[in-house]
């Protein structure tokens, strides 16, 4: 049995509007905060991406960064949600300092630009989080969870969240699954989930069209860093455990996969 993890992850989600080329300064949705919190010694970043309509850039800076003038930039391309910070790599940040996120696009009226990270905190916070290698110890079968949900523009949709057995039903009754990635069919800037596993805080796997990606985003970032970063959620929460997606303001229905892994018990 998996059991709570020592360490936690902590989704932000921060936009900008018709954000110009030279930078616009992006604020987090409703509920997220770019403060780092007060958990733990050493915060770090252990995944960004971001989603631009048109080619621009994404910049994280903070008081104990390299710098605060441009800290960390990447440049975007079009149309695309893409990774910013590459698998494995990670940016150490100081409890309580606040990120100041920018993003920089072709200022069209009207369009919302994303960028997303995972802070990793090095302090127990309810979270059931696994190492690669106890996953692949204990996994029994592979299944999958589809469901169709309904965005809204610049904050989490569907508003409130879907249930996990909305659309599909199927989960052995009480039991273990660990959440190796998320797919979309169509392009979507993340996929979250929240639940009493994940101390009702949404983790997110970034919406990439690489399915062989997004597909064991989770267990490559925890191959990657060494550490436990896999979720693992029990079927007896689905009742309490939703799911959300987020994108611009081209609001609409997304169908999204989350890729499952059932435990040996």
């Amino acid at each position: 049995m998996i059991k709570n993890s020592a360490n936690h992850l902590v989704l932000t989600t921060c936009i900008a509007t018709a954000a110009a080329t030279t930078g616009a300064a992006a604020t987090a949705l409703a509920g997220d905060s770019l403060t780092i919190r007060n958990y733990g010694r050493q915060p770090r970043i252990v995944s960004a991406w971001q989603t631009n309509q048109t080619a621009g850039f994404g910049q994280l800076a903070f008081p104990t960064g390299h710098d605060t003038t441009r800290g960390f930039r990447v440049g975007v391309p079009a149309t695309a949600t893409e990774l910013i910070l590459s698998i494995g790599s990670s940016i150490r940040v100081t409890p309580q300092e606040v990120v100041a996120a920018t993003i920089a696009a072709t200022a069209n009226a009207g369009d919302v630009e994303q960028l997303s990270f995972l802070t990793m905190y090095d302090e127990p916070h309810g979270q059931r989080l696994a190492s690669w290698d106890e996953i692949r110890q204990q996994t029994e079968k592979l299944t999958t969870v589809e469901s169709s949900l309904a965005s809204v523009s610049s904050t989490y949709g569907p508003a409130g969240g879907e249930l996990i057995n909305a659309d599909s039903d199927l989960l052995i009754a009480n039991r273990d699954y660990a959440v190796l990635g998320a797919t979309s069919r169509t392009r979507v800037h993340a996929i979250a989930f929240s639940g009493p596993d994940t101390g009702n805080e949404k983790i997110a796997v970034p919406g990439l069209l690489r399915f062989e990606v997004g597909a064991q985003f989770f267990r490559l970032l925890a191959i990657a860093h060494g550490l436990p970063l896999i979720p693992v959620i029990n079927s007896g929460n689905k009742g309490s455990t939703n799911l959300y997606v987020a994108t611009d303001e081209n609001a609409g229905t997304f169908v999204i996969t989350l890729h499952l892994a059932l435990l040996s018990e």
